[in-house]
């Protein structure tokens, strides 16, 4: 088979990966703190014409591949809401703590919090998904007055690119990132972070991305008619 084809596949490859990325961030583009994520590229090995391997040596590319994807924590806009039980933060670096329902405690930008009543008839702080909001300290916070201003805990890591998107808006905490601290930041009260995507940069990351799997699979289809031409030689 003639490299050509592989090579083109490859490309193929990365530049589906790269809309499906770009298309997860637009379906996003309302999702309150959410921060998308950036697809980076890399070289496939090169092959040495006439099996030569020296450094002026003429070479031929293998295509590309998705190296990694990225998060980017950039700031969103902050709108104001007067809901108080909303909470923007006004930091890249910074996160609420929130004990999901299986007891795991993941990171979130998305303030936008709500009240659940305990048996005994006390509320405490929750988010979208039933996690408990935690405070500075990684308790539970509990409620006596929702106009009041909350203990809301404000969390940031060493490396917040470490962080792994899990679902529901949630990060986990990695070795990469290391563990959560306290942060100085002030949680803002009545307001609520927008979805940090650029709807105008994914839409031309999606237009390039379709550009790139275009050219790739005509030159999928021209090694496949040579292809054929050939065997059809024989």
């Amino acid at each position: 088979m003639m490299t050509s084809f592989y090579t083109a596949a490859a490309g193929a490859i990365a530049q589906q990966q790269s809309m499906d990325v770009a298309s997860n961030n637009i379906a996003n583009v309302s999702t309150k703190g959410y921060k998308p994520d950036e697809v980076s590229f890399a070289d496939l090995l090169y092959t040495g014409v006439h099996g030569s391997q020296t450094a002026n040596s003429l070479k031929v590319g293998n295509g590309e591949r998705v190296n990694q994807t990225n998060t980017v924590f950039q700031q969103g806009s902050i709108e104001t809401t007067n809901r108080s039980l909303d909470y923007a933060l006004p930091s890249g670096n910074a996160f609420f703590a929130v004990k999901c329902t299986d007891g795991t405690v993941r990171y979130t930008r998305d303030g936008e919090f709500h009240l659940s009543v305990r048996a005994d008839g006390s509320s405490y702080l929750t988010d979208a998904q039933g996690g408990a909001v935690l405070d500075g300290k990684g308790n539970p916070i509990t409620v006596k007055n929702e106009n009041d201003k909350q203990n809301v805990g404000v969390y940031s890591f060493q490396n917040c690119d470490g962080l792994k998107k899990v679902g529901d808006n949630y990060l986990e905490a990695t070795t990469a990132s290391g563990r959560a601290a306290a942060s100085s930041v002030q949680a803002i009260q009545g307001s609520i972070e927008d979805s940090a995507v650029d709807l105008a940069d994914e839409m031309t990351a999606i237009i390039n991305a379709q550009k790139g799997f275009a050219f790739d699979a005509n030159v999928l289809s021209m090694s496949d008619r040579t292809t054929q031409t050939i065997n059809s030689l024989r």
